[in-house]
């Protein structure tokens, strides 16, 4: 188990605000907690730095935190103050996490009709449908052939089921996995492919939004530069179309540019109020605004898809007791019919 990121660095910032060092602050750390696992990481960390690596790559290497806050880190120790950068980092992954506890409530229902779905096309395919083909070969050939029909029809209904459930179960995991996974590599494919998909796309845009604005709001005012910031962004995004976006910004910016606000990640009136930022907290306070609107919309938008997933889900599992019902009750009903027919004509 690796070390929880928000209380390592909510830790640090406390230890470094109090006068200690980083490595102090880290022996600290790996003095009072229980974890093995969590020791073992916070003295590879320590020993990292002490051979001369950064702590935002000994973090990088030994937590595996999301790329956002590596940039996030990596700008503050190449000028600034590191404490206020922490402060910041600390704030913006307690903003983070908060989305993201308020999205989980809303996935617990989707993954309990999904399950239970899966468990009934698991009994019917290799349980109940061989079940009774075994139990309808001690009868009368024509009972069998009957009864065999009737199965099949039943796994026909089965695979209808199961190829409903692989697609929106699919659907949802891959952007179960774009919004809360934290792996770069998993995130980065399931965000790509949602970004693709409808509805989902509305969602990570929403959420890629919060945060970046939201990283890019803390970096800005913790005295970051905006070209610096910008660059940091693009380079954060796991969205290609997002980070081109970042990309034409420092271009026109490159150029000398003024509209340079001017991209599809922005709406009208963002573009207006961007332009008229004066200073650079300005350009920060609107920027956290801006992030705040656009967290309520994902979690609006999420909501949406989690309603929609959560009915397709309890439809699905109707759809299973049914197949279970026309596997099970109706073949034993057709058996003793077929049985009682063949009596009456002896």
């Amino acid at each position: 188990m690796k070390p929880d990121l928000l209380s390592l660095l909510k830790t640090l910032h406390l230890s470094l605000e109090n006068g200690k060092s980083l490595t102090n602050a880290l022996t600290l750390l790996q003095n009072t907690t229980k974890n093995k696992d969590e020791r073992t990481a916070y003295a590879n960390i320590t020993r990292s730095i002490q051979e001369g690596a950064s702590f935002s790559k000994a973090v990088e290497k030994y937590v595996s935190p999301p790329p956002d806050i590596i940039q996030f880190v990596s700008m503050a120790e190449k000028g600034g103050s590191f404490v206020k950068t922490l402060k910041s980092v600390v704030n913006y992954l307690e903003i983070k996490n908060k989305f993201h506890q308020e999205s989980n409530d809303k996935i617990a229902l989707p993954m309990i009709y999904f399950t239970l779905t899966a468990i009934i096309i698991i009994f019917v395919r290799f349980f109940a449908v061989p079940f009774h083909l075994e139990e309808a070969k001690t009868y009368d050939p024509k009972i069998y052939t009957l009864i065999a029909d009737h199965l099949n029809t039943a796994q026909i209904l089965s695979n209808v089921l199961f190829g409903g459930l692989l697609l929106f179960s699919a659907y949802f995991f891959i952007v179960m996995f774009a919004l809360f996974n934290y792996t770069g590599t998993v995130q980065g494919v399931a965000k790509r492919s949602a970004s693709y998909l409808p509805l989902s796309s509305k969602i990570i845009g929403y959420f890629e939004k919060f945060i970046l604005l939201s990283l890019l709001s803390e970096m800005l005012k913790n005295g970051v530069s905006l070209k610096t910031a910008l660059q940091t962004a693009s380079n954060s995004t796991l969205v290609p179309s997002i980070a081109r976006q970042f990309e034409s910004i420092l271009s026109k910016i490159s150029r000398g540019e003024k509209n340079f606000w001017i991209i599809p990640f922005f709406e009208d009136i963002e573009q207006h109020l961007l332009s008229g930022a004066g200073t650079i907290t300005q350009l920060g306070d609107m920027l956290a605004q801006f992030a705040d609107g656009a967290r309520l919309n994902a979690l609006t938008s999420a909501s949406k898809f989690f309603r929609i997933i959560t009915v397709m889900a309890i439809l699905l599992l109707a759809f299973a007791v049914f197949v279970e019902f026309f596997t099970i009750v109706l073949t034993q009903v057709l058996i003793q019919q077929e049985v009682i027919a063949q009596a009456g004509h002896a």
